[in-house]
């Protein structure tokens, strides 16, 4: 790329900013005089170093402090080897997914080398007694396929098993008979979890049908209800009814989202005002207990979604897939089928200024951090949506919610909520998708001892969710009761989706001479114009 074309490719992206600060009165020096220095985001720093009290020891199992404790349990096995493997260099996993959904292989390779970077509040010991927390860093889908356990390909292509398997549930027994387990009722043991819900009931809440398709063996409530029941999890989503958690804690985590597939600026070119590639149809058995006890189910909304699309959308106004007519039923885990459909799902999220996150089988979605990353302002019509991290991101300057009694209303419109979002309002939620997206990020961090000439990166990378997790887990050792889990109707409480129009809109609209001035520089802000748009953009 020319020096030229650099410059006017970011001059062009800071115009746009610069157009969405602007009354139409701004003289266009001005407008000149603000492009020729654009400024970068201002973004506050998350106040983490209020969490990170020192005086934390934790230890670590893995691969390989179990391995005595392997031979104890599975005798010789020659399989625990290839695990070990596997656990000390991930990428040589086979049957590894590309963009899994979870993250549990990147927090696996990654807790704890974060937890030894953070020495300052963190000594990592030698011994789980010297330790105020047991860390269990264990690769579930690893461990089992290592042992012999079949994955079904879904399982696989979203980097997680439904339910854990009988070696690792042999591993967890050992566990609960240790003395310091027994001492704290393992509360004071962390242990990887994508749904815990679904560890300890997905053979009890899926179909007869699918139960029989798929028929593995013992789910060993026991030995996993011990520990769900009692530990502290790290994971995506608590779908359990809260009288069904036992005394055990959560921190929640985001979906993983490959970065390098759907990171794009926020303030890019942008073709759609709407852009949602999902089911219309859910299943009808509930992945989710806390859900299913909720007013409307999945299916529900995204009926009355689609219909507010395809009834209201002007032509090219919304890129919108209805999987269930492209893909149907049994396609929907089969990420790869996806493409041959037409759908690609990284080029929805970048080309629209609005994703819709409507609640799917469970209260969390992918989508939404997918969305984050691309610079797609999530409009998240999902109560249940667990928001990672709460209380140190700021969330509510970067999306819109909107609750689902006032979706379901029939008198709300999606599409009037947000075609009345100002030019203002959308620049300032895109600049602060951008300050966000780190924390939902995962990538690999070099470690402060590197130094920045090593890390060149690491000066103003900030943190991502591994420096965030690890900042959750030593505020819950000093302060247990705090929740690590809350949900989009949490944090809004009683709030109402409200489009406020800004006073200098209405002052602009006043004066007949700048209308059509105003209207210009507006569809320039929104970056997009629907009357431009190929008849045929929504499907």
């Amino acid at each position: 790329m020319t020096c030229a074309t650099f410059c006017l490719a970011a001059n062009v992206t800071a115009l746009l900013v610069v157009l969405a600060k602007l009354s139409v009165r701004d003289s266009w020096a001005e407008i000149a005089r603000l492009v020729a220095s654009p400024e970068p985001p201002t973004c506050q720093a998350p106040a983490l170093e209020e969490w990170a009290r020192p005086g934390v020891r934790v230890y670590v199992y893995d691969a390989t402090s179990l391995r005595l404790v392997a031979r104890e349990v599975f005798g010789n096995a020659t399989w625990w080897g290839v695990y070990e493997a596997w656990a000390q260099a991930p990428s040589t996993f086979p049957m590894a997914a590309s963009d899994p959904e979870s993250p549990g292989a990147f927090i696996h390779a990654e807790l704890s080398r974060a937890l030894r970077a953070r020495s300052q509040e963190v000594e990592v010991v030698g011994s789980p007694e010297d330790a105020t927390l047991v860390v269990w860093n264990v690769w579930d889908v690893a461990l089992c396929v290592a042992s012999g356990h079949q994955a079904l390909g879904w399982e696989l292509s979203k980097g997680r098993l439904a339910q854990s398997c009988d070696a690792h549930a042999a591993l967890l027994a050992w566990l609960q008979r240790t003395p310091l387990w027994r001492r704290h009722h393992g509360r004071d043991h962390v242990l990887y979890v994508d749904s815990p819900y679904s560890w300890e009931s997905y053979r009890a809440y899926q179909p007869e049908w699918k139960r029989l398709q798929g028929a593995r063996g013992d789910a060993h409530p026991q030995e996993i209800r011990g520990v769900t029941r009692n530990a502290t999890m790290i994971g995506i989503e608590d779908r359990r009814a809260v009288d069904h958690r036992g005394t055990s804690a959560f921190v929640a985590v985001p979906y993983f989202a490959k970065i390098s597939k759907y990171q794009a600026p926020a303030q890019r070119s942008r073709s759609h005002l709407v852009g949602v590639a999902a089911s219309r149809v859910m299943n009808n058995w509930s992945a989710c207990e806390l859900c299913s006890k909720m007013r409307y189910g999945p299916t529900d909304l995204r009926v009355r979604m689609f219909d507010d699309l395809k009834t209201g959308c002007a032509a090219g106004e919304c890129e919108a897939y209805d999987l269930t007519e492209l893909i149907g039923d049994f396609q929907r885990n089969n990420m790869s089928f996806y493409s041959s459909a037409g759908v690609n799902l990284d080029d929805v999220v970048h080309n629209a200024v609005f994703c819709p996150i409507p609640r799917g089988d469970s209260g969390c979605t992918k989508r939404f951090f997918a969305a984050i990353l691309g610079g797609c302002i999530p409009v998240v019509v999902s109560d249940a949506l667990v928001l990672p991290f709460a209380s140190a991101v700021d969330y509510r300057r970067a999306m819109l919610r909107i609750p689902e009694a006032q979706f379901m209303s029939p008198d709300f419109s999606l599409l009037a909520f947000l075609r009345a979002q100002t030019p203002d309002q959308i620049a300032a939620m895109q600049q602060n998708l951008e300050c966000i997206r780190g924390s939902i990020s995962y990538q690999p961090r070099c470690p402060p001892s590197a130094g920045l000439r090593a890390c060149p990166e690491s000066s103003h990378a900030g943190p991502g969710a591994i420096d965030f997790l690890v900042d959750s887990l030593v505020r819950l050792a000093h302060t247990p009761r705090e929740s690590f889990g809350v949900t989009a109707a949490e944090l809004y409480g009683s709030d109402t989706a409200v489009a406020n129009v800004a006073e200098d809109m209405d002052k602009t609209q006043k004066d007949s001479d700048d209308l059509a001035d105003w209207r210009a520089l507006r569809a320039k802000v929104f970056i997009y114009d629907h009357t431009n748009f190929p008849a045929d953009a929504i499907r």
